[in-house]
């Protein structure tokens, strides 16, 4: 089955079964901020910690807990001022903040330390907002040194040693960016179990053999296998001329609690029978043989050389996709 008549029986089941579907994304906001972010608009400094701060409660936690206290939050942080949440203690995190939640049943096991991470993250944006003006130009500038493409920022966001955001993992800096207008796929448990069991990406071993053919089981998420996730869902999106958003959104629905929930077996009953598991080492490839094939900038050759160290990091086998002794022969 192509992606194209893949993206249908997602609608289709959707349609069917969850006929609000498309309400129900718009209430996100991603795609309004995808929009947006097309027209040219930026971000204001609260704004962007807002945009952060919903990635963060994203994690670990039913998101309809979140939108049932969302109109609360403005009040909560200040009006979102990021000035104000990067002067706060973690003392305050526990005193303030953590009740609030628990009272209205919001929390998470990962609440509080996301939070007293988020402070990092702020003082972070607070500091390069001084030498360079907003703290939106922290992303956009990222984006200019990854050749335009929020997966590679998303990686960057999450695992990079210069440009991590404290308490953003890889997922989270794909939600982040989600928010602030980034066209890009949140490679979560739920995305991740769903190309797998639509045979969109081969991730071999999953960590549970009969509960990935049944249950709710997901593949390890090495950032190879995020980085293949995120190209997959793009790969659906620009087919259906959809936007990423969109379709990354879609998925969430049909797998998250709360939501369809489908089991593994029910979505690869959805993608239908397949041969070969789509094989993104051709795009992948293409991908590459753009990079080196421009001008060798400084920062074009950096965004080259950290994708293929992140391709080949945590990979369960110590042969690396792209050995240097290798390079110009087979990559």
């Amino acid at each position: 089955m192509n992606t194209n008549a893949l993206w249908n029986h997602i609608e289709s089941r959707l349609e069917s079964q969850l006929p609000s579907w498309r309400t129900r994304a718009d209430e996100l906001r991603q795609l309004d901020a995808v929009e947006d972010r097309a027209a040219g608009r930026t971000w204001s400094d609260d704004e962007v910690f807002e945009a952060l701060l919903l990635a963060v409660l994203s994690s670990n936690t039913d998101w309809s807990k979140i939108e049932r206290v969302r109109a609360e939050l403005s009040d909560l942080f200040s009006g979102f001022s990021l000035k104000s949440y990067a002067a706060l203690s973690k003392a305050e995190v526990g005193d303030r903040f953590l009740p609030w939640f628990t009272a209205r049943k919001a929390g998470s096991m990962t609440l509080r330390r996301n939070l007293v991470n988020l402070i990092d993250a702020a003082r972070i944006l607070l500091k390069y907002r001084a030498t360079h003006g907003t703290a939106d130009r922290y992303f956009t500038s990222l984006m200019e040194r990854c050749d335009g493409d929020p997966k590679l920022a998303a990686l960057r966001l999450g695992r990079h040693r210069t440009y991590k955001l404290t308490s953003l993992g890889v997922p989270l800096a794909a939600e982040a960016l989600k928010n602030l207008g980034f066209d890009v796929a949140k490679p979560d448990r739920h995305v991740m179990r769903a190309v797998g069991s639509f045979g969109l990406v081969h991730f071999g071993r999953w960590t549970d053999a009969e509960a990935s053919k049944k249950g709710f089981a997901t593949p390890v998420p090495t950032p190879r296998r995020q980085f293949l996730a995120m190209t997959a869902v793009q790969d659906i999106a620009e087919t259906a001329d959809e936007r990423v958003v969109l379709v990354d959104n879609a998925i969430w629905l049909l797998c998250a609690k709360g939501e369809l929930h489908l089991t593994n077996q029910s979505l690869a009953e959805m993608a239908g029978e397949r041969g070969s598991p789509y094989d993104h080492a051709e795009g992948l490839g293409g991908l590459m043989q753009r990079w080196m094939g421009k001008e060798n900038t400084v920062e074009q050759q950096e965004t080259l050389e950290y994708l293929l160290h992140a391709l080949d990091e945590d990979r369960l086998s110590d042969r690396k996709l792209f050995p240097e002794e290798l390079k110009g022969k087979s990559w």
